[in-house]
């Protein structure tokens, strides 16, 4: 969230005095729930960009989606399904 005193930072120039510098802050890149490898999501997905779409427009379409990895997912997925059957 960007606040006014997260936002306004203090930067002394060159010159010698202080300026006042807006920071920007970006959301950081998804990363697999189970793995930690960085998903690939489409730039869609991303904070501020095509907000009428919706959140499960932006997601792969599957268990998981969106939260593990194509391959974390599929482990996970055979993992329940040999403990639901033995």
């Amino acid at each position: 969230m960007l606040t006014r005193s997260r936002a306004n930072r203090l930067v002394r120039t060159p010159g010698g005095r202080l300026a006042l510098h807006r920071k920007k802050f970006y959301r950081a890149v998804s990363t697999c729930a189970l793995t930690g490898t960085r998903m690939q999501l489409p730039k869609n997905a991303k904070q501020g960009r095509n907000r009428r779409a919706s959140r499960s427009s932006k997601r792969p379409n599957r268990p998981y989606g969106g939260v593990a990895s194509p391959s974390a997912a599929r482990r996970e997925i055979v993992r329940v399904a040999r403990r639901l059957n033995p």
